[in-house]
């Protein structure tokens, strides 16, 4: 029970699959709002998550940057896609997206979920791809919740056995967990519920395949592939009590990143998972300096 506890601690955390090639053709599953003038910023939110989390990050950055906000299929009321391989289906219509409106080398600001997603965007699509952000994120989360000995094997037994226990949440049960989840991930409690009505309003079959998908893959022997510049911003407080230190976070980011080839990891000692919502300030310095 512990170990299924700490893999659901990561489970507003997904990954997608780079070697996957799908096609390029048809509709565009995920909703976007666009806002603001200058170079192209995609940002995609988290698990159960609308890209309402990043009304305030695109506030801050839409007087210089174009910025593109995402809500990926099943999530936060927007129609779902068949639940299966779902998001390399949403990185290969990233790219379609990309080029249907002529973006120059976007950067790609992800959150948890949207963090590997923009990862795995690098490696499959590295010539479309610009700088990359990733907050609260990693190639491979099972690793870090649970430690780097993990084998891909339990990974995957314990990804099945969180896609049956979601897929079954009712709405009800959707609400009660997420109320408890997020008090251990975000300080501000209207946050929390607002984060909560998105999860009500998600695809239990999508949540429970994306969660899979995350622990069935790992992207870190593909990450050579990416030619982006990567930031990681991370936190590790709301972790304290399964023994992360500022310390072991920042070397398990490191080692966990070590095959991509310019990488800046910078650690919050204040914030829980949210890290935009809980140090927004500190969070934009960082992306500031960064993209100079």
């Amino acid at each position: 029970m512990k170990i299924i506890l700490l893999a659901l601690l990561a489970g507003v955390l997904a990954i997608t699959c780079p070697t996957c090639q799908g096609q390029e053709k048809g509709d565009i599953s995920f909703a976007v709002k666009k806002e603001g003038k200058g170079r192209a910023i995609l940002f995609i939110p988290g698990l159960y998550c609308s890209g309402e989390v990043w009304s305030e990050t695109v506030a801050h950055f839409k007087n210089r940057y174009e910025c593109h906000t995402i809500t990926l299929p099943g999530f936060a009321g927007q129609p779902p896609l068949a639940p299966d391989s779902i998001l390399q289906t949403v990185v290969n219509q990233l790219a379609l997206y990309v080029r249907r409106n002529k973006l120059v080398k976007p950067v790609l600001v992800g959150h948890s979920l949207g963090g590997c997603v923009a990862l795995a965007f690098g490696i499959r699509y590295p010539e479309l791809a610009g700088d990359i952000v990733c907050v609260s994120s990693a190639p491979f989360l099972p690793a870090l919740s649970m430690g780097a000995g993990i084998t891909m094997d339990s990974s995957r037994n314990i990804g099945m056995r969180i896609k049956q226990a979601m897929i079954t949440q009712t709405p009800a049960q959707v609400r009660q967990y997420q109320q408890y989840m997020l008090g251990t991930m975000i300080r501000d409690s209207a946050k929390i519920a607002m984060v909560t009505e998105m999860a009500v309003r998600s695809d239990p079959a999508t949540q429970g395949e994306v969660m899979y998908e995350l622990f069935s893959t790992d992207l870190r022997p593909a990450l050579a592939a990416v030619q982006s510049r990567i930031l990681v911003t991370a936190d590790w407080s709301a972790y304290k009590q399964y023994g992360a230190t500022h310390e072991s976070v920042y070397t398990n980011l490191k080692a966990q990143y070590s095959n991509a080839g310019r990488v800046t990891i910078v650690v919050n000692d204040a914030s829980k998972h949210f890290i935009m919502f809980d140090e927004p300030a500190w969070l934009w310095r960082e992306m500031e300096a960064f993209l100079k």
